[in-house]
């Protein structure tokens, strides 16, 4: 959910799902939690309106609640295809919370190295502008002192901007890159960064293993992804999966097209060979995915950190050091002509 949704309605559905299976009255409990909010808020305007579909009775909940949008559809055919309404507010909630995005783990090993190195190419620009008109006061006073100032060759303009276009665009290509293949192009991703596939997988088999324990085949569960799933690029994914499972043919071929890990797909080909039950495969599928995950982040993130800190730090030394030379020659000799 958005961080701008009201709170009330973001713990909405936790609070059905408490009093749902402690057996409370469903109308009974929205209204105690209406009673709550003090302000006439929109939320819980469309919430007194739900309450009084529920006193006229013609609508099972999850429909009242798709029809005042607490749930979307595909929240609605989740909880529509349970084998129960709680079951089902469950998944959606597991659903809610699925996030497999690692942008918040490149920020310190990637994004913050990369961003000195753009502000030391921005410095170096800025010390140039004062370089310059050094030169002309000491040229005034003394040409011959320029000589023996140490500029260094790459101290010019056409370096200077070369290299902070180049490192704007290696920072922009890994950002917008990374945010556009793990949403769109996941298989791409997968090919070159399996733990982003660990990532995926944690999440993935988890929600089909959820929707598989509340009733729903896998072939419907297929169908059902592979219309709303949160993230883009997988949809087509599940799509041939549902036509895979319609012709009785293996899944793994799928998951190998894919370019799921091998761990993952030798998991799927043993299981279908053994003919073990799907949800005992996806939950299987799911704990491998989670302890893998586990093990390469953190070895993933030190070799970013060491990677980019190491150019960083090379950059800003280099740079750093002989911008100081020259602060220290130049004011040095117009110390002594003026």
């Amino acid at each position: 959910m958005s961080m701008f949704t009201d709170p009330y309605e973001q713990f909405l559905l936790d609070y059905l799902v408490t009093k749902l299976e402690n057996g409370s009255n469903t109308r009974r409990a929205l209204i105690l939690y209406s009673e709550q909010i003090t302000k006439d808020t929109k939320f819980k305007r469309r919430l007194m309106a739900a309450i009084k579909d529920m006193e006229i009775g013609k609508h099972k909940l999850e429909a009242i609640l798709h029809k005042h949008k607490f749930l979307n559809a595909f929240q609605y055919s989740l909880v529509v295809n349970s084998t129960n309404t709680v079951a089902g507010i469950k998944l959606v909630l597991t659903f809610n919370k699925a996030n497999s995005n690692l942008i918040i783990k490149m920020i310190n090993p990637i994004f913050i190295p990369l961003i000195i190195v753009i502000f030391s190419f921005y410095s170096l620009i800025l010390y140039l502008g004062m370089l310059d008109k050094d030169l002309i006061l000491l040229k005034k006073l003394n040409p011959d002192v320029v000589q023996f100032l140490g500029i260094p060759k790459y101290f010019n303009y056409d370096f200077a901007y070369a290299g902070l276009a180049v490192s704007i665009f290696i920072t922009a290509f890994i950002f917008f890159g990374y945010l556009y293949t793990e949403r769109y192009k996941p298989a791409l991703l997968y090919k070159v960064f399996k733990t982003q596939a660990f990532s995926d997988g944690r999440f993935m088999f988890r929600i089909l293993n959820g929707m598989l324990s509340a009733g729903i085949s896998f072939h419907k569960c297929s169908l059902i992804l592979s219309k709303d799933y949160f993230k883009e690029g997988l949809r087509p994914f599940f799509k041939e999966l549902a036509d895979i499972i319609s012709k009785n043919r293996k899944l793994y071929t799928v998951f190998e097209k894919y370019n799921f890990p091998m761990i993952v797909t030798a998991d799927i080909k043993l299981s279908e060979l053994s003919k073990t039950s799907f949800s005992d495969v996806t939950k299987a599928l799911y704990q491998t995915c989670d302890t893998l995950y586990e093990k390469n982040i953190d070895y993933i993130v030190l070799q970013w950190r060491f990677s980019f800190w190491l150019i960083a730090m090379l950059v800003t030394v280099i740079i750093g050091s002989d911008v100081i030379n020259l602060v220290i020659s130049t004011f040095t000799f117009k110390t002594l002509y003026q």
